[in-house]
């Protein structure tokens, strides 16, 4: 039986305690309440971003809507602000290094290419089982594939997006709670915290908001495995990109407009493919990823971890 108390996991946690001048706050409601400021800042960030063009547009009477599937692309790149706050939260105010946020050089590309393939076969597999069951079918939408020049900036779009949430929820939050709680105590706040984010999006119910968490741990336990955030961070990323730009379904209640293939929901099975949520509020998502969850708990060997000391990750940060 693997580690599945998180126990070798410790190493990576004990990394942020050693160094000389962190203050990561040790009570968890506190560390809420920062997490919550995170959130806070964010929006408001977003917003001082996207005002000018805003501003702009509404004088020449083209003012842009950010609920159309045409400006997906745009709430995607936003998503950089979260990552710019996330550094200066876990820089500034908890006094860590990015080295404590799963950034690090070694083996970066290869991780983060593994996590791509993972991402794509994981809902792919999605894919298979809601088509087997009949809850999805291929479309005969009659709109044009996106074009190449498009195609990247949609997926370079979900890479900024993908890095934003696994920096946020897994390098901040996960990393922060397990400094002075026990692993999995960091994992299931972490958890919470992300499938509490989705709660206001469209078509969200109690079982895609659960899924939503459930994916949270798996990117925990995937971090927290490799000691290295590119792999989550790849994952994620096509995991969302092969749903919307990909085949063409919705990504956590959103609508992204054109994609590569074109699928749809049926309406005889809302409860495996997760009705106006899309497939990540259905039972198919539930099944892969509880399968990959025990895979990365009990088969997945813990990559050793060989030196943690403040000197050497101030520095490499």
């Amino acid at each position: 039986m693997n580690d599945w108390k998180l126990h070798e996991t410790q190493p990576q946690f004990e990394r942020i305690r050693s160094l000389p001048k962190q203050r990561v706050p040790k009570n968890i409601f506190i560390l809420f309440l920062l997490a919550l400021a995170y959130w806070l800042a964010t929006q408001f960030g977003s917003v001082i971003v996207l005002l000018p063009a805003m501003v702009v547009n509404t004088v020449k009477g083209q003012p842009i809507d950010l609920d159309s599937p045409d400006k997906m692309w745009i709430m995607l790149y936003l998503t950089v602000v979260s990552i710019i706050i996330n550094i200066l939260i876990c820089k500034l105010i908890e006094r860590r290094t990015l080295r404590t946020m799963g950034v690090t050089k070694h083996l970066c590309l290869p991780d983060y290419l593994i996590g791509a393939v993972l991402g794509l076969a994981m809902f792919s597999a999605v894919i298979g089982i809601n088509y087997a069951a009949g809850a999805v079918r291929v479309s005969d939408a009659s709109d044009a594939v996106r074009s190449i020049p498009m195609m990247i900036m949609m997926f370079t779009g979900w890479m900024i997006q993908g890095f934003s949430e696994e920096f946020a929820f897994r390098g901040f939050m996960m990393m922060s709670a397990g400094t002075y709680k026990k692993p999995w105590i960091a994992v299931i706040f972490s958890a919470i915290m992300f499938g509490a984010a989705h709660i206001g999006n469209s078509g969200a119910t109690v079982t895609g908001v659960l899924n939503v968490a459930l994916f949270g741990v798996v990117m925990s336990l995937y971090m927290l495995r490799t000691d290295s955030i590119w792999g989550p961070a790849a994952l994620h990323t096509v995991w969302n990109w092969a749903q919307g730009s990909f085949f063409g379904l919705k990504v956590s209640g959103l609508d992204v407009g054109q994609s590569v293939l074109h699928f749809e929901q049926t309406d005889s099975a809302a409860w495996m493919n997760g009705g106006s949520f899309g497939l990540e509020g259905g039972l198919g998502t539930t099944i892969i990823l509880i399968v990959v969850g025990v895979i990365l708990l009990f088969l997945v060997p813990q990559r050793k971890i060989t030196t943690f000391p403040a000197a050497a990750d101030s520095a490499a940060a």
